[in-house]
């Protein structure tokens, strides 16, 4: 299941990250969640790393991701990403 635009606008300027989590009722698989970069930005870099996931005995699966400017600019985001199928 894809998606995009998901969250409030964030902006980072470079160095900083930003510590994100998304959450479904039950097990999706494996999920990837990126950068969703919005216009006009600086040219920056956004990276995607710490992909993590979390199920809890109720079942509810929260996925973590950390979104780090790598440079050179300021730019505003929020997230998209989607599923391995």
């Amino acid at each position: 299941m894809a998606f995009s635009n998901v969250g409030g606008l964030t902006s980072l300027a470079e160095g900083q990250s930003a510590f994100w989590n998304y959450s479904y009722g039950g097990d999706h698989g494996v999920q990837f969640a990126a950068a969703d970069i919005k216009t006009p930005n600086f040219g920056a870099v956004l990276l995607a790393s710490d992909q993590e996931k979390r199920i809890l005995n109720d079942g509810t699966t929260t996925y973590f991701v950390t979104i780090t400017n790598l440079g050179p600019g300021v730019v505003f985001h929020n997230l998209q990403g989607g599923g391995v199928s």
